[in-house]
């Protein structure tokens, strides 16, 4: 085959070259043209990469902290608290969800065969990639991470209506259940 193939496009079998040395460097020529069409430009420039935002590089621990911040701020001017040192534990970093474009493809094919029966194939195929807008994948939905428990310690704590303002105020601030809340007196507190 690789013999008529030449002959078509007029190389000599029995040339100079030996035979068949001259069809296979006729086939290696090609091939180079094709991977030098197929091979990326040298000066090809990469993308320069976007910072992510700062809320996407602290993940966990920023959202954490920034709770933690504001909550011990809050506390703290509670009257009686005194100074307020709280603890957050969240269960994940929150949840984002992503637009997506989806195809979805259905082809049915009916077949008869010699003996009289007929079957109907059903094929279905379905694909989905990422919505993007603007360089960036299509944000839908942005959930804060979810706070499971929360640690209290404050001065004041040992009065149990400062103990009950601060759980209080704590279940209101972050929506929590009052037994997600635990409030501790501060330790060298007064009344210890």
């Amino acid at each position: 085959m690789l013999e008529k193939w030449g002959r078509k496009w007029g190389v000599d079998a029995g040339g100079p070259t030996g035979g068949k040395y001259g069809l296979y460097l006729l086939v290696a020529a090609v091939c180079l043209g094709l991977l030098a069409l197929l091979w990326p430009p040298a000066d090809n420039q990469s993308l320069p990469e976007s910072p992510l935002p700062v809320s996407q590089t602290g993940g966990i621990y920023q959202a954490r902290t920034a709770l933690v911040d504001d909550l011990e701020r809050v506390l703290s001017q509670v009257e009686g608290a005194g100074a307020v040192q709280v603890s957050i534990t969240l269960s994940s970093d929150g949840m984002r969800s992503y637009a997506c474009n989806t195809k979805t493809e259905r082809r049915v094919t009916q077949e008869a065969d010699s003996m009289g029966g007929d079957r109907e194939v059903t094929e279905e195929n379905q694909s989905s990639d990422l919505a993007i807008s603007g360089g960036d994948a299509l944000l839908v939905e942005d959930r804060a991470p979810e706070v499971v428990g929360v640690l209290v310690v404050a001065e004041g704590a040992a009065d149990y209506l400062i103990k009950e303002r601060l759980t209080d105020a704590t279940t209101v601030l972050l929506n929590v259940s009052p037994h997600q809340v635990r409030v501790e007196t501060r330790k060298g507190a007064a009344g210890q």
